[in-house]
């Protein structure tokens, strides 16, 4: 058996949570009652934990993620952090009805280079497995470009997708993607 595939969409995931994680960390809030030394996760949760009914724009604005020309519904946040020469970009909805925990991810060099995206959810794949798509910059299968427009990026591309399980020795397919990262602010940019 190849195991191949395997490790690629292992791969993605690592990548994908990586990057999530990171910007995770350098995110900020923009919540008026919060302390400045709040930290990200506190302050993830206090945006989400907002009343019913309230009129403020949800942090992701226009961010999306389309998968073979077909929109993912999702209720977006949107973090994104330069440190160096690199920009981390993150959406991440927490609950959503089809994907679980969905995440779709973008690292930028310099000024055009997109070396890694991934999107990712705790389910929604073929057979009930996890889903996964994703891209690295080096590996064999995809492509991908970044636009900027202010603060908003749209990375777009080809990617890998996971293995169906029920006929692996298919290997995985690729799958055409667009991701927009509409940020608020860029934390460090």
């Amino acid at each position: 058996m190849n195991s191949k595939p395997i490790r690629l969409t292992t791969a993605v995931l690592a990548a994908t949570a990586a990057t999530a994680l990171l910007v995770t960390g350098c995110s900020s809030s923009n919540d008026n009652n919060a302390k400045s030394t709040t930290t990200a996760a506190t302050a993830t949760s206090a945006a989400s934990s907002a009343a019913p009914g309230t009129t403020a724009a949800p942090a992701g604005g226009n961010s999306s993620v389309s998968v073979d020309g077909k929109a993912i519904t999702a209720k977006f946040d949107t973090n994104c952090a330069k440190q160096g020469g690199n920009l981390a970009l993150a959406l991440s909805d927490q609950g959503n009805a089809t994907y679980g925990t969905l995440t779709a991810s973008a690292t930028i060099t310099g000024d055009n280079t997109v070396q890694a995206v991934g999107i990712a959810g705790t389910k929604g794949g073929s057979n009930g497995a996890p889903y996964a798509l994703g891209f690295g910059n080096g590996m064999p299968g995809g492509s991908a470009t970044v636009t900027k427009s202010g603060n908003t990026y749209t990375v777009s591309g080809e990617g890998v997708g996971g293995v169906d399980m029920s006929n692996p020795m298919a290997g995985p397919k690729n799958e055409k993607f667009e991701i927009v990262f509409a940020c608020s602010t860029v934390v460090g940019g």
